[in-house]
């Protein structure tokens, strides 16, 4: 039986089959990761981590939009003669 469950806004699924456990993040920007764990703890845990990885890595792909977007803004202000 699969399990629906969600961490920090993302939803992810665990299940078991064949003595061990599964994990499928949901993840919009790409087709999702699986993986597998001995215990369903590990699994919740390791689904967790990828979470966390995908959230960190918007939330960096986001800073460096932010800082590109400063810099060009920024760039219109300069003297080209200085």
């Amino acid at each position: 039986m699969r399990v629906s469950k969600h961490h920090l806004g993302i939803g992810f699924e665990v299940w078991n089959a064949q003595q061990s456990w599964f994990w499928f993040v949901e993840n919009t920007n790409r087709n999702g990761m699986i993986g597998a764990a001995a215990t369903e703890s590990d699994a919740i845990a390791e689904a967790h981590s990828s979470i966390e990885e995908i959230s960190n890595s918007y939330a960096h792909a986001g800073w460096e939009c932010q800082l590109g977007k400063l810099a060009r803004y920024l760039a219109c202000f300069s003297d080209p003669t200085a």
